[in-house]
């Protein structure tokens, strides 16, 4: 690698004396252009993909598209037990928590299918969908407490009336995140289930009244 880089350096000096002592530009442009041909096979050389996770990874979750990305790392930083194609990681279930950006190595995934995540809420509690941006759900862990900020929408007036944004500190629970919901390529958005008391319950009908929701981890 550094005898490589050595010649390289040469053929740069050379075609720098081509055009400053012997005038010829299309010789220098010639070397030059292979100069930075070969530095670039060089720099590719010292670097690979890995697959990372694109969004935060709950125990238990389905791995599907969009949830996990190639990413440029360097050959001699590579973590140990790195994954270098995603066909190894889709379809798969997470078996710990994986952070966004997070390189992915084959023992934290595995075939087996989880137990059936439990669809009914707790006594006492109730479960609503919120449709969120995609930056937020991806930092969202199924378990975390949520506050939400959101936007009501007033559908009686004409035109259609966005009021300003309200943030509820209410420490939801994140239920369940649903990547593969269609809502995810259509409107842009992902479904997140939060868990909530239902004397916290909003009236029927308000959630179709809500827009623009937006959600950041709680201190509560």
């Amino acid at each position: 690698m550094k005898v490589l880089k050595t010649i390289l350096a040469f053929v740069l000096v050379a075609a720098f004396v081509s055009v400053g002592v012997w005038g010829y530009p299309r010789v220098a442009a010639r070397l030059t252009w292979v100069a930075v041909t070969a530095m670039n096979l060089v720099s590719n050389e010292a670097f690979t993909s890995i697959a990372v996770a694109a969004v935060n990874l709950s125990p238990g979750m389905q791995i599907g598209r969009g949830m996990v990305v190639m990413r440029r790392w360097r050959r001699d930083q590579v973590p140990e037990g790195a994954m270098f194609n995603l066909e190894g990681v889709r379809g798969k279930f997470a078996r710990e928590k994986i952070t966004k950006g997070q390189h992915i190595s084959p023992q934290q995934v595995t075939d087996v299918v989880p137990p059936p995540m439990r669809t009914t809420p707790r006594r006492g509690y109730s479960i609503l969908s919120f449709a969120v941006p995609p930056v937020d759900a991806a930092r969202l862990f199924v378990g975390d407490r949520v506050d939400i900020t959101i936007q009501f929408v007033d559908r009686s007036q004409t035109p259609i009336v966005i009021k300003n944004p309200v943030t509820l500190k209410v420490g939801w629970l994140v239920h369940y995140i649903n990547y593969a919901d269609p809502m995810r390529e259509r409107m842009g958005y992902i479904p997140v289930y939060l868990e909530m008391r239902n004397q916290e319950l909003w009236p029927p009908g308000t959630a179709r009244l809500v827009t623009g929701n937006r959600m950041f981890k709680s201190e509560r």
